[in-house]
């Protein structure tokens, strides 16, 4: 027998199969429930209440700028510059 709290609703969505697996798999890698995971994921990122410090900001703000990117031809180029190789 599921018991429901007041305080709780249903929510109900589509999407692709193949997320859909991708997802469950990842729940049991995790050792969680696909629901466990998905409300994990909803708390650490689109319901977090982390605020960026300024930082954050300003480097968001260079980027949107288009300010202080690095450039890379490629993956292999990304690699070696990165000390990678």
């Amino acid at each position: 027998m599921t018991t429901h709290h007041q305080d709780h609703t249903r929510l109900t969505f589509e999407l692709p199969a193949i997320d859909h697996k991708k997802l469950k798999a990842i729940a049991a890698l995790a050792g969680v429930s696909l629901k466990d995971l998905i409300l994990r994921c909803l708390k650490e990122n689109l319901l977090s209440e982390n605020v960026p410090n300024e930082e954050t900001i300003k480097v968001f703000k260079e980027t949107d700028e288009r300010k202080n990117l690095v450039h890379y031809k490629n993956a292999d180029d990304l690699i070696d510059k990165l000390g990678l190789k």
